[in-house]
């Protein structure tokens, strides 16, 4: 009987990603190039290279009906050899940018992008810079002080590409499922790169959809959160209880009704 929950939750996955010959998916594809030659024709060699990082990168990213805050993080890298700037001068620069070039869509300044919002889905350009390091190279984005903090864009999709691989392909899913029910329930967990490293870096060995499902959900972590997240994790444990409690007594359809609560529209 516990193959049919797993078979469900797989199903319920499929249909969180967004599929590159998808109507969404050939949209989204569409907008990039066309960032990304908007930001070339405009900035000529102004900028060295233009990065999509995040979710998008890792197929991690969901429908945006499914989540209303998913978003294509872009990385736009400036040149910077005959002089480094602060972080907030290409910032204004690249909301210039986007006023000019999307009118009908509605341009944010945010921490540490600017974030376009078009029809189908939210852009967010981040500015950075290469920089020469003594010892090593680095890239740099925005810090909260208008500083410049190192990050490596593309090393944690690596890492999860690495964990996906070695555990049969289920990672990836399971973090689209957990932040399906983060947006459902107003993001107990506000940052969903925190919720999918503390994912990633779970060991899967010998699980399925289902049984990585509950293992995910035991492993949780809620000690440095709010109490409204730890009773939505709490509320979110006990429903999986009572999951397995049908399946116990192969009540699938008992465990599917369960099931649902977690997922509304599925």
């Amino acid at each position: 009987m516990d193959v049919g929950i797993n078979n469900h939750l797989k199903k319920i996955s499929s249909k969180l990603l967004i599929k590159p010959k998808s109507l969404t998916g050939i949209n989204i594809t569409r907008s990039i190039n066309s960032i990304t030659k908007n930001l070339q024709a405009h900035f000529l060699e102004d900028i060295d290279d233009v990065i999509v990082f995040g979710s998008y990168s890792r197929n991690t990213i969901l429908p945006r009906e499914f989540d209303p805050n998913s978003d294509i993080d872009i990385l736009i890298l400036f040149n910077c050899d005959d002089e480094k700037l602060k972080p907030e001068s290409y910032r204004e620069r690249l909301k210039k940018f986007a006023v000019k070039h999307y009118e009908r869509g509605k341009v944010i300044k945010d921490h540490p992008s600017i974030v376009v919002e078009l029809d189908h889905i939210n852009f967010d350009l981040v500015p950075g810079i290469f920089d020469d390091g003594v010892f090593y190279d680095s890239i740099e984005i925005p810090g909260k002080e208008n500083d410049w903090i190192e990050t490596s864009p593309k090393e944690f999709g690596k890492s999860l590409a690495e964990a996906n691989t070695r555990f049969s392909s289920i990672v990836k899913p399971i973090i689209r499922l957990l932040k399906y029910w983060n947006a459902v329930n107003n993001y107990p967990y506000s940052s969903s790169f925190k919720l999918e490293k503390l994912i990633s870096e779970l060991n899967f060995s010998g699980e399925n959809y289902q049984s990585g499902f509950f293992y995910a959900i035991d492993k949780l972590e809620t000690w440095d959160h709010s109490d409204i997240t730890k009773q939505k994790v709490q509320s979110l444990q006990r429903t999986t209880d009572h999951i397995k409690k049908f399946l116990d007594h192969e009540d699938l359809s008992g465990a599917k009704r369960m099931v649902s609560k977690i997922f509304p529209n599925f």
